[in-house]
């Protein structure tokens, strides 16, 4: 990043003096340390205080917990920023100027005029530290202190437990001390057992539960937290459960669904072990990459990435498909006459609501597209399948009709052979020449115009007189965003329908695909706060999407769909 730094001094004349000077840097950093970018000599101010990166839209502004700034009036920890935009942080007022040609940022630092006008280096003022420089003496202090908290946090507490549970009511609802001090809060739902056996976490008192006592019980429960073969494996391995599983807080979510726990790694994932095309994301308002999609691709169907947005993404399914067709509000024509679907009609949520059932021929597709084939016996349908299996079909369906005696409007009048009648060899021959001419004609209008072709690639190969044909495979990606978890059935509010996300009624082609970009998302969900820009939308946290645990783990569904209902709640 080629960022422009223009330092306002006030000179002796009391004019303010510009001093241009040009960084390249991928991070600014801001803090008393003297290899920061931009250096605060303020006692206030932390060695590294803030961190300025670069963003799609401007500069990005992190601040070192636990540090914060005020931008445009707001006091904030992380903040996208543009020109015109105010940072103060401590002494100093930092705004983001229009940047030059050849220039990716550029900023202004100077004295904020609110500030006090002591100068950053000056002594600190001297404060009374002790009892003894205010002429009291500590002794006599002690010792109260020591007999009020005794009788406020102890005896008295300890005093109406003892009495009736009315009294302890009375003592809680109270504004003085009760028995609730004693402890750090109510156990999880899922800890209810462990209620009264302390030592089954707290082996030593007064030390901090250790990831030995938590694998006690779920050693054979939770999966790896990250493949093997992942980067970050062995710094995960050496976190505590206790950094994300927090016991004992009010309300209990027993899951931390803070978006800094990934953001402590996914801000610059290239430091944490990541390839060079991860991108980093903090936010899902601010900083979040545009979505990859998974796809299979024939022939080997092999599993490709593809990002949205970037450039047209052609799914290689072999399928002959279109959405437009099918969801022409004018109806398409069926055999039982017009009829107008609807995405249901094809798409059924599977018994989790994530996703759909797979679609096949016989449950989706074959009340329009029949497979019948001989007008004189309309019960009788081809086999959905291979094309051998087909042939053999026809051929074995027109020699019982030849050699049984059945008439054919396709067949020479001296080739049909009367009920009952006993058949010579050639005579034979000849009905089972006929026969297999005209399963060869059938096939060619099922295979090349009428049936197969509607929606599959097929190819002929073989003689005139003996055809092959080959119907390409189909395989349809069934998971486009696996690395995401989406609950559909969440989503089907009245103002959301499957329009909203996905443009199926445009779309001509087989080979489109039809997942939404992240911009579609962003118009209903927000970052982790919900509000950006002054309006407010679902907040959307890290867990609201991703999973951290492997994905066979299922204890960790229900607290995605329980974040998921909370911030549904709050709206």
């Amino acid at each position: 990043m080629r960022i422009l730094i223009r330092t306002l001094e006030i000179g002796t004349t009391g004019v303010a003096v510009a001093r241009d000077r040009v960084v390249d840097a991928d991070v600014i950093g801001f803090g008393r340390a003297t290899d920061q970018h931009i250096h605060c000599n303020d006692q206030r101010i932390g060695l590294q205080q803030a961190k300025f990166t670069r963003a799609d839209a401007g500069l990005l502004l992190s601040c070192i917990p636990p540090a914060q700034a005020e931008v445009n009036g707001r006091l904030c920890r992380d903040a996208s920023l543009h020109v015109g935009d105010e940072v103060s942080l401590g002494p100093m007022l930092i705004k983001v100027l229009e940047a030059p040609a050849d220039f990716d940022a550029a900023i202004s630092v100077e004295h904020d005029s609110r500030e006090a006008t002591v100068a950053d280096d000056a002594p600190l003022p001297v404060f009374a530290t002790s009892l003894e420089q205010v002429g009291w003496r500590k002794r006599p202090w002690a010792w109260a202190g020591v007999t009020v908290t005794l009788l406020l946090g102890l005896i008295l507490p300890w005093f109406f437990v003892g009495r009736s549970d009315a009294s302890i009511a009375w003592l809680r609802a109270s504004a003085l001390p009760s028995d609730m001090q004693w402890t750090s809060g109510a156990l999880h739902s899922a800890h209810g057992n462990l209620e009264v056996k302390c030592e089954g976490c707290h082996v030593q008192p007064f030390r901090r539960v250790r990831n030995e006592q938590c694998l006690d019980c779920h050693s054979s429960t939770l999966h790896q937290h990250v493949a093997a073969d992942h980067p970050a494996a062995a710094d995960m391995t050496k976190e505590r459960c206790t950094t994300c599983h927090v016991e004992h807080d009010e309300p209990s979510n027993l899951v931390q669904l803070d978006t800094r726990i990934c953001t402590d790694c996914h801000t610059e994932p290239q430091n944490h072990g990541a390839g060079p095309k991860i991108m980093p994301a903090t936010d899902f308002a601010a900083q979040h990459p545009d979505f990859q999609v998974s796809l299979l691709t024939a022939p080997d169907w092999k599993v490709t990435r593809a990002r949205l947005g970037e450039s047209p993404i052609i799914e290689k399914s072999n399928l002959e498909f279109t959405h437009a067709a099918h969801l022409d509000p004018r109806g398409i024509k069926a055999p039982q006459g017009e009829v107008v679907m609807k995405c249901a009609d094809c798409h059924s949520p599977n018994e989790s609501g994530t996703s759909f059932t797979p679609i096949n021929m016989e449950q989706h597709c074959s009340s329009c597209h029949t497979l019948g084939f001989d007008p004189a016996e309309p019960q009788r349908e081809l086999p959905h399948g291979e094309p051998a299996l087909v042939m053999q079909t026809l051929v074995d369906h027109y020699s019982r009709r030849f050699l049984g005696g059945y008439s054919d409007a396709f067949s020479p009048a001296e080739g049909v052979t009367p009920p009952g009648a006993s058949l010579s060899a050639a005579a034979r021959a000849r009905a089972l020449g006929t026969a297999k001419q005209r399963a060869n004609q059938v096939a060619a209008d099922i295979f090349e115009r009428r049936v197969c072709a509607d929606c599959h690639m097929v190819t002929r190969e073989g003689t005139s007189a003996e055809p092959v044909w080959q119907v390409a495979p189909v395989k349809l990606t069934q998971t486009f965003m696996p690395k995401a978890r989406f609950d559909h059935a969440a989503h089907a509010t009245g103002e959301a329908t499957c329009e909203t996300c996905h443009a199926a009624a445009t779309s001509k082609v087989a080979s489109d695909v039809l997942m939404p970009q992240i911009k579609v998302c962003r118009d209903c969900h927000g970052g982790e706060k919900g509000t950006e820009d002054g309006r407010t939308r679902i907040a959307s946290p890290c867990a609201s999407c991703h999973v951290y645990h492997d994905q066979q783990e299922s204890l960790w569904a229900p607290v995605v769909q329980k974040v998921i209902r909370q911030a549904a709640a709050r709206q």
